[in-house]
């Protein structure tokens, strides 16, 4: 096998698993906290909306 062909064998293995990094930063974390907490609100309200609907019917 050719050098070449084992770097890019190696590259096609290695890249994924630098993808898989989770050592996020505070910024990171603080933006899928907010995720989180905007989906949970939306969630609750879609289950107020589902209540209301259920007790006018």
């Amino acid at each position: 096998m050719s050098i070449l062909k084992r770097i890019l064998l190696l590259a096609v293995f290695a890249l994924p698993l630098a993808a898989c990094d989770t050592n996020d930063g505070p910024a990171e974390e603080l933006g899928e906290n907010l995720d989180n907490a905007a989906e949970e609100t939306g969630d609750a309200m879609d289950d107020a909306a589902d209540e209301v609907e259920d007790a006018v019917d």
